[in-house]
């Protein structure tokens, strides 16, 4: 699995350490693309978590994201993550505009599963201001190579609301191929019981 622009651009600049993560503020690890910054939360991202967060064309999405999102939810969630990171090997991340190092969204290997499975699931949402540049594709295809190589994963999954037709293309783009379908635990914000199943498996290294 490549991250878009090559394995060059997008994961030369992975630093796993708290002295590299800590010159942008952000102790943990950081995984650099081309265009992105994918971190942990600073504290100071609050703001920009919780107005990205708060708009229903996100939250209407993104089945974990609650409506209204409240000061109280972004620093319970910048808890969270930060918390995560300080194990070494987190799955949850901010993602960043890199030249700024400005709060857009977030990706991780802790989505819901949406049918109880213990598979590792990508999760990720762009705030709505930063939709069309192919953010979200970077962002996942980074993370997806990283849960590979670093983390050791052997396959990660990901489900959409069935209308959710955008996010369906980002993910067949990272690779991730439609298997199915599941039935869900709990119903999408839009009443959907089912949903398309997307997976991708550690691609083979030959010696």
């Amino acid at each position: 699995m490549r991250a878009p622009g090559g394995k060059e651009e997008a994961l030369a600049n992975r630093r796993g350490d708290e002295a590299a993560g800590a010159a942008t503020g952000s102790p943990g690890v950081v995984i650099e693309t081309l265009r992105l910054r994918i971190r942990s939360h600073r504290d100071a991202d609050l703001a920009d978590l919780v107005s990205l967060a708060g708009d229903w064309e996100i939250a209407r999405w993104v089945g974990t994201i609650p409506h209204p999102y409240t000061e109280a939810d972004g620093r319970e969630w910048i808890a969270r993550v930060q918390e995560n990171h300080a194990t070494g090997r987190p799955r949850r991340f901010a993602v960043a505009l890199k030249k700024t190092d400005r709060l857009i969204g977030g990706v991780g290997l802790d989505g819901t599963t949406g049918d109880g499975s213990e598979e590792p699931a990508l999760g990720y949402w762009v705030g709505q201001a930063y939709w069309g540049n192919g953010y979200s594709r970077e962002a996942a295809a980074a993370v997806i190579d990283y849960g590979f190589r670093i983390l050791g994963l052997d396959t990660i999954r990901a489900y959409t609301d069935p209308g959710n037709l955008a996010s369906q293309k980002v993910l067949l783009h990272c690779g991730l191929q439609n298997v199915g379908e599941i039935e869900l635990l709990k119903p999408t914000h839009h009443g959907k019981q089912r949903a398309p199943l997307f997976r991708i498996s550690r691609p083979e290294v030959s010696a």
